[in-house]
C-alpha cells in the first residue's frame, strides 16, 4: 500500500506544481511577476496543496494496494495460514494515522504561514510592478489594493506613454485616473517614483460616498505599485490560536476546515478497506471509478457545506464528514453481513 501511496503522491504533487507553474507564468509573461516570485509562489501553493493531495494518495495507495492482494488470491493464503484480515490491517491502520497526523500538522501549523508568506510575496512582487515593461494594449488587474493599469502605447525611445488609466479600489475607497499621456520618473529610493500625467481626469469616491471628479492639464501621481500595500488580516493566514478565539462566520468555517482535513485522511483511509476487497483476478483497479465518486462527492458536500458556515447559514461543516463516516459504518456492516 505505500509504494502506490508514495508513487500517486509524487504523481499528484507533479501535476499541481505543473498546473501552478502554468499559471504564474502567464502572469510573468505580463510582466505583474519575475522568476523568483513564480518560483517561491509555485512552491507555496504545492505545500498549501498537500494537506489535500496526502489524503487523497492516501486513498487511492490503499485501493490499489488491498485490490492486488485480494485479485491475487494473497488474501485467501492468509486466512488459510490463519492470519485475520485485521492483522492485515494493523499496518494500514498505522500509515493512515501517520498520514492524518502529519495532514493535520499541514492544517494547523504549515497552512496559515504558507500563505503569510504567499500574500506577502504577491504584494512584494506587485510592488515591483514596472509600467516601462507591462504588456501595452491589454489591461493589468493586480490582487493587491484592487489595482487595474493599462497603457494603450508606449514610445520606444523613452518612457512617454500614450492612453494611461491607472484605478486603486480599497474597502468603500475608489480612485480612478486616466489621461491621454504620461511619462515615469523613477528616483533613487524605490517610493519615490513619480508619473507625471497630461491631460488627466480624475475620480475619487471617499468612504462617506462623497464623489470628486476633476480634469486637469497637469496631474503628478506616486506610481500604484511601487510601494507594498499592507497585506492586513486574511482569514487564510491567521494563526489557528487566533481562529479559536474568533466568532465570525470566516474564520470559523476557515478552523474547522483545518481540523476536518485529518479526520477526511482517515475517513477516505476506512472507505479504501472495504472498496480494496476486490474478487479474484477482478482486477485491482475494479473499483478505482466508485472510490473516484465517492471522493468527488464527498468533496463537493464538504465544499458546500463550508460555503455555508462562511455565509452563517450552518454552524459547522461537520455535515459532511459524518455522512461519510455513516457510509462506511454501512458498507462495513453489509460486508460483515454477507461474509465479503
Amino acid at each position: 500500500m505505500t509504494r502506490p501511496f508514495l508513487a500517486v503522491s509524487l504523481l499528484l504533487v507533479s501535476v499541481f506544481i505543473a498546473y501552478s507553474l502554468a499559471r504564474y507564468l502567464s502572469e510573468a509573461n505580463e510582466g505583474v511577476l519575475n522568476a523568483d516570485s513564480v518560483f517561491r509562489l509555485t512552491g507555496l501553493k504545492s505545500l498549501i496543496a498537500l494537506e489535500v493531495l496526502l489524503p487523497i494518495a492516501l486513498y487511492i495507495g490503499f485501493i490499489v494496494g488491498l485490490g492486488r492482494l485480494y485479485s491475487d488470491w494473497e488474501v485467501v493464503a492468509f486466512r488459510a495460514s490463519g492470519i485475520s484480515e485485521l492483522r492485515l490491517m494493523l499496518p494500514a491502520l498505522f500509515v493512515a494515522a501517520l498520514v492524518a497526523i502529519a495532514t493535520s500538522f499541514l492544517s494547523l501549523v504549515i497552512r496559515p504561514w504558507a500563505y503569510t508568506q504567499l500574500y506577502d510575496t504577491e504584494a512584494q512582487a506587485e510592488a515591483g510592478t514596472d509600467l516601462t515593461t507591462l504588456p501595452t494594449g491589454q489591461f493589468h488587474a493586480l490582487a493587491s489594493g484592487g489595482r487595474t493599469v493599462f497603457v494603450g502605447e508606449r514610445d520606444a525611445d523613452d518612457a512617454e506613454m500614450h492612453r494611461v488609466f491607472l484605478r486603486r479600489g480599497k474597502g468603500e475607497e475608489l480612485e480612478v485616473v486616466s489621461a491621454t499621456s504620461g511619462e515615469l520618473h523613477e528616483a533613487a529610493q524605490g517610493d519615490d517614483h513619480t508619473l507625471e500625467l497630461k491631460n488627466a481626469v480624475i475620480y475619487k469616491q471617499g468612504k462617506d460616498g462623497r464623489e470628486m471628479l476633476a480634469a486637469l492639464g497637469e496631474l503628478t501621481v506616486k506610481v500604484p505599485g511601487f510601494e507594498p500595500d499592507e497585506v492586513g488580516y486574511k482569514t487564510k493566514a491567521a494563526a489557528t490560536a487566533d481562529l479559536l478565539h474568533s466568532e465570525e462566520p470566516k474564520d470559523q468555517a476557515e478552523l474547522q476546515w483545518r481540523l476536518s482535513n485529518a479526520v477526511s485522511a482517515l475517513l477516505l483511509a476506512g472507505v479504501a478497506l472495504p472498496l480494496g476487497r476486490t474478487r479474484p483476478r477482478s482486477g485491482r483497479y475494479a473499483r478505482i471509478i466508485i472510490a473516484a465518486v465517492i471522493y468527488a462527492v464527498y468533496y463537493n458536500v464538504l465544499g458546500i457545506v463550508r460555503s455555508g458556515v462562511e455565509q452563517g447559514s450552518l454552524e459547522h461543516l461537520w455535515w459532511a464528514p459524518l455522512g461519510l463516516a455513516a457510509l462506511l459504518a454501512t458498507v462495513l456492516l453489509l460486508q460483515r453481513r454477507v461474509g465479503i
